[in-house]
């Protein structure tokens, strides 16, 4: 239930992932470690780049659909540990 604002908020800190802080990247490493699992590194490609979630799904060999849930479970951690201080 991440609100329309944050998630702008959240996508545009991490699609800036580059020339983010070491604190703000290692804390994306971390929440892509805890929401993805073993499928970590698509969830962080979909996140840093423009890639859309078919593409980075197909590269990774799984579902949309997982990734699209792998997804949501990132942004509510990035809601709540990060910008709910």
């Amino acid at each position: 239930d991440v609100t329309y604002n944050r998630q702008g908020l959240i996508y545009f800190i991490c699609i800036n992932y580059n020339i983010m802080p070491d604190d703000v990247k290692n804390k994306i490493l971390d929440l892509c470690i805890r929401a993805g699992g073993e499928y970590r590194t698509a969830l962080f490609e979909v996140i840093t780049t423009n890639k859309s979630v078919t593409a980075v799904s197909i590269e990774h060999y799984m579902s949309p659909e997982t990734l699209y849930r792998i997804l949501r479970r990132f942004y509510d951690l990035f809601d709540i540990e990060f910008l709910s201080r």
